[in-house]
């Protein structure tokens, strides 16, 4: 298997590039980059409070449970 990565700046292109992979009966995976990008300040604080669960200062979720949300709704 060979993957191919296309950075797709107008998006009026995707439609063609989709019907283009349909006809030659490619499968295809769209992900859509989100526009949102932490602060400093946003990464500091979970940061702190990765540090702080890991301590056992907080009775947070688990870390790898937050981590999961947090990577879904911002990669």
């Amino acid at each position: 298997m060979t993957t191919l990565t296309v950075n797709i700046q107008n998006e009026k292109d995707l439609p063609v590039l989709k019907e283009i992979l349909n006809r030659f009966g490619l499968n295809y995976v769209v992900d859509v980059e989100s526009d949102y990008a932490f602060t400093d300040a946003e990464i500091k604080d979970l940061l702190k409070t990765k540090q702080d669960f890991i301590e056992g200062k907080t009775t947070a979720r688990d870390w790898t449970d937050i981590e999961e949300d947090l990577n879904s709704a911002y990669n």
